[in-house]
């Protein structure tokens, strides 16, 4: 397993490039960044409550990998919140997904959690346990490999819902590559021709109100991919 990457820190938070294959925090059977940061002694469970989650204040999927904040102390982690419910907080994605897709687009579809299969789902109909869900998107590159085409998109999600860029692309007829929840036969053909082991996404940017953008590059692996499907991606 990679091990994470502190891109930045500041008195009040970290910024960490997460690695693939680590959950945020547990419980999970995955190690968790919360057990990394604990364990290089970078944060400590002294001043915190229980309930905190010890500095978090979002979340990335297990099998996405990028920019991540984590809070330094109470305070911090508070203000952090604040701005993620704002929707002050800009944050872009890249997405390999299935087939062409259109050029840009923003996909507004309500998401409702499916809890007995852990899973969130396009709510089509009225239903009140509904959240509101938007995803602005723009293709940036085509690929193909063996006649099979494939779209490299940046996505900015406006929410931030569980699961929310993987079930959107679902939802418009593209699917991230290598996502085993939410991909099709389709993109696991794909991602064994492109030797992709998790799904194609990448948390690349993240940008805080009257703060400097904080990236992290693509992942090795996933540059290869991209170029045995004729992408020649450049950060």
């Amino acid at each position: 397993m990679n091990q994470p990457e502190i891109i930045a820190e500041t008195n009040d938070y970290f910024v960490i490039n997460k690695p693939a294959d680590m959950a945020v925090e547990p419980p999970s059977k995955q190690k968790t960044l919360l057990d990394w940061l604990l364990q290089t002694k970078r944060i400590s469970t002294d001043g915190w409550e229980l309930e905190s989650r010890y500095g978090v204040v979002h979340r990335l999927d297990t099998d996405t990998s990028g920019v991540i904040i984590w809070a330094k102390n109470p305070a911090s982690q508070q203000n952090l919140k604040q701005l993620w419910q704002g929707r002050a907080v800009k944050k872009t994605y890249l997405a390999l997904v299935i087939g062409e897709c259109p050029q840009n687009g923003t996909i507004e579809l309500p998401l409702v959690r499916d809890n007995k299969n852990d899973r969130q789902a396009i709510a089509w109909l009225t239903d009140q346990r509904a959240r509101a869900a938007i995803t602005d998107y723009e293709r940036i590159a085509i690929g193909s490999i063996d006649s099979l085409q494939c779209s490299l998109v940046r996505a900015h999600p406006i929410t931030g819902r569980t699961h929310q860029i993987r079930v959107h692309l679902k939802a418009i007829g593209h699917p991230i590559i290598g996502d085993e929840l939410y991909g099709e036969k389709s993109t696991d053909t794909l991602a064994k021709k492109l030797h992709i082991s998790r799904q194609f996404l990448h948390a690349t940017e993240l940008c805080l109100p009257n703060t400097d953008c904080y990236r992290a590059n693509l992942p090795k692996e996933l540059v290869e991919s991209l170029s045995a499907a004729g992408i020649d991606y450049v950060e």
